[in-house]
């Protein structure tokens, strides 16, 4: 027996290897890869796999045909495979449009389907992408389709539930081009299965690349009129018009649609980057994140997205920075992603106080600004943090120019204030000020008076928002009494409002601050049981 050494076996197998491969590109040059796609992989698919145009065509049966096979032979492949006799068949071309959807274009002419397979594909392509039509009676067996005229277009059709946010495929229907939607709106309610009267709104998904297009048909005119023609997709949904859309997350089907593009790009981000993330997670621990929160985030996010404390450090503009890099150079970088020059910047230092309150605490100093930025640490920072938050303190001019910050003694503080209007129910942020922790409230009436628009002289009454977890706690703060003897500090908040001294109470819901900040507090206990409210403001104004 002849024994074959290791290296002529590894040989021998590559070449069979080699003349494998030879043999189906010989043969792939004389077949054709037929998809075809049918009502039950859109049902498949739609709201599950996918939620824009109709079908992803790798998910569907593809049959291997030979490129000179008939087609009227090919049906009788499809009729053994899907059980369908030949003659309930009817093929539809898809075709991919300018707007970058893909959708089925045309019935196959009788000329066509004596054709062979190979003169009916897709330009040069090796593939052919075919819609099936199947009419299925009551009890599921198939007849011949309709006939099908030039005024004839055949529409596909999407149910969206608000509720639930779920969209799904529920059929097609032949339509006269010059007939009108409102004319078929009980047809469309016996797909879904509602009543035929149920009161129903129309859209038209005309495209998603790059931005989604979900346009409101008007029932009243018609289907040349709206340019709807074959293969377009119409998603529809019960009418919302008795009803408070605010209860829904994304109450019509345009911002459904808008939601889940969104998260789509994100996904799609996600898996083009996978190296990018590995190289990022792998130098993490050379870097430091540094959210940079200014009076702009404040202003921006006070009494719409937040109402207690004074920023979410989330959504502020975020740094990624060597750890090593000297603060100095970071302030540069600053410098030319806001326009601040660096020597109009002071930084301050947040720390989350024993009361669950996160405030700005003390501004850095000379020497702490040539460090690199990982010796930085926030003041309740006892470890390593990979995240560093500061307050960027910024002074204008009246023409909104910068100018260099104060200089502070240790008897001045830096306080934030918030307006509330008791009529309009609303709070929001209007500015900060050094005070002497000596000097007394009365004596920045006027100041405060200024940052709300008001006369020098308006009468107003100020309270110290102190804690709202796990209670609301607002107090009523002495005018009289200095600063110091308020226990008022670094980073503490002074919501104010005009005086009601003078006026019935009894007109407003909630006539002061406190009443107001613990309404608040409620609501987003509900809004965290019930996270379909997604936006306080707007549900105050429902409630009103």
């Amino acid at each position: 027996m002849t024994l074959l050494a290791p290296h002529s076996i590894t040989l021998k197998k590559e070449q069979e290897e080699k003349e494998k491969k030879r043999k189906e590109k010989v043969e792939d040059g004389l077949y054709t890869i037929i998809k075809v796609a049918r009502d039950e992989d859109l049902a498949e698919q739609i709201g599950k796999e996918m939620y824009f145009d109709l079908v992803d065509h790798d998910k569907v049966h593809a049959f291997h045909i030979q490129k000179q096979m008939p087609f009227t032979q090919f049906k009788d492949v499809v009729a053994k495979v899907f059980r369908i006799p030949v003659q309930f068949q009817r093929y539809w071309l898809w075709a991919k449009r300018q707007n970058h959807t893909y959708r089925p274009d045309r019935a196959l002419t009788v000329q066509e389907e004596v054709q062979s397979v190979g003169q009916l594909r897709e330009g040069n392509t090796a593939e052919l992408k075919l819609f099936l039509e199947v009419e299925l009676c009551l009890d599921l067996r198939p007849f011949p389709p309709p006939e099908k005229t030039k005024e004839d277009i055949i529409l596909f059709f999407k149910f969206y539930d608000p509720l639930k946010e779920k969209i799904r495929y529920v059929g097609r229907l032949l339509v006269k081009e010059s007939g009108k939607p409102l004319e078929i709106l009980t047809k469309i309610n016996e797909l879904v299965g509602f009543s035929p009267d149920e009161k129903i709104e129309l859209f038209e998904e005309i495209k998603f690349e790059p931005n989604v297009i979900c346009e409101r048909i008007d029932s009243k005119r018609s289907f040349r009129d709206c340019e709807i023609g074959d293969g377009d997709i119409i998603c529809f949904q019960k009418s919302l018009q008795n009803q408070c859309s605010e209860q829904y997350r994304f109450p019509e089907v345009p911002s459904f649609l808008e939601y889940m593009h969104n998260l789509q790009i994100k996904r799609n981000k996600g898996q083009e980057e996978p190296e990018q993330k590995k190289k990022e997670k792998a130098e993490a621990h050379l870097y430091k994140i540094i959210k940079v929160a200014r009076d702009e985030d404040l202003g921006e996010q006070i009494g719409k997205e937040i109402y207690f404390d004074l920023v979410d450090h989330d959504k502020v503009h975020s740094f990624r920075i060597r750890k090593q890099m000297p603060f100095t150079l970071f302030k540069e970088e600053v410098a030319r992603e806001f326009g601040i020059p660096v020597q109009f910047q002071r930084y301050w230092l947040w720390t989350k106080r024993q009361n669950h309150t996160y405030r700005p605490n003390r501004p850095l100093t000379a020497q702490e600004e040539i460090q690199s930025v990982d010796q930085l640490r926030e003041v309740s920072d006892k470890g390593n943090s990979a995240e560093l938050k500061l307050f960027l303190e910024v002074d204008l001019c009246l023409d909104l120019r910068p100018f260099a910050p104060p200089g502070t003694t240790k008897e001045e503080i830096l306080l934030f204030f918030k307006l509330y209007d008791p009529l309009k129910e609303k709070i929001r942020y209007v500015g900060r000020l050094f005070v002497k922790g000596s000097g007394m409230p009365r004596e920045i009436l006027t100041k405060l008076n200024k940052l709300a628009g008001f006369l020098p002289d308006e009468e107003i009454e100020l309270f110290e928002e102190i804690k709202f977890e796990p209670n609301v706690m607002c107090e009523h703060i002495d005018s009289n009494l200095s600063f110091r003897g308020s226990q008022l500090g670094n980073g503490d908040i002074i919501c104010f409002q005009k005086s009601l001294r003078n006026q019935d109470s009894d007109q407003y819901r909630f006539p002061e601050v406190p009443l107001f900040l613990e309404y608040v507090h409620d609501l987003q206990v509900i809004k965290d049981r019930f996270p379909r409210i997604q936006s306080l403001e707007t549900y105050f104004q429902g409630r009103k």
